[in-house]
């Protein structure tokens, strides 16, 4: 005979975390797909005057009201990022999808969307990805045996956000440290996502192999 489980307070307690959870997951997945896909003048950020027409954060304004803090948040500055790599390069396909893994991996950490729901909603802007067959990245020279990331000094090739901020602080042609061999601290899209030191900034930033060169 099965034992029927016993609920108590503390299980109702986990049952509304979860559905807590869940309801969060989907109002950040939401909203991701609405400011991929929304203009940037339509946008409060854009109508404060907090970023320009291209999104890119006009230093000369502060943020201060309680209106310009909510305009551009954390969430903001990240899905701006992704925004901006996007429109840089014309007929997004594959291979540029998995070179800013990191950014998105970015937007993983911070929401704790799952990769597939980040997956839907870049299918949802139309990028017409076949998600079982993404490229693997070529610099592979840079890691051992291992998955491990070789130590030495890396050059940035493109602009990474902060790990803690959202904002673009490590810019590329910067230089990156690696002290030993670096484990994976995750990976997203079947790529190894690293954690390496910024000496211009003193902060770690989070890349792939297609974020550096030598």
């Amino acid at each position: 005979m099965r034992t029927l489980k016993k609920y108590t307070t503390e299980n109702v307690t986990e049952l509304k975390e979860g559905a807590i959870s869940r309801v969060a997951d989907l109002f950040y997945a939401f909203r991701f797909l609405r400011l991929l896909t929304q203009k940037w003048e339509t946008t409060p950020a854009f109508k404060l005057g907090l970023i320009d027409k291209d999104g890119k954060r006009l230093k000369d304004k502060k943020i201060e009201t309680p209106g310009e803090k909510s305009a551009y948040t954390i969430f903001h500055r990240l899905v701006f990022n992704v925004k901006r790599l996007i429109q840089k390069i014309p007929g997004i396909g594959k291979t540029t999808l998995v070179r800013y893994a990191a950014a998105l991996y970015l937007i993983k950490e911070h929401t704790h969307m799952s990769e597939g729901q980040i997956k839907k909603i870049m299918d949802k802007i139309e990028l017409d990805l076949d998600w079982d067959n993404l490229p693997l990245q070529e610099s592979k020279w840079f890691v051992n045996i291992l998955g491990e990331l070789n130590p030495g000094n890396y050059t940035l090739v493109n602009d990474i956000a902060s790990i803690d901020t959202g904002e673009m602080i490590a810019m590329a042609n910067s230089k990156v440290k690696v002290y030993t061999s670096e484990k994976p601290h995750d990976t997203f899209l079947g790529e190894s996502i690293y954690k390496v030191y910024h000496p211009k900034t003193g902060q770690h930033i989070f890349i792939t192999n297609g974020d550096i060169t030598r």
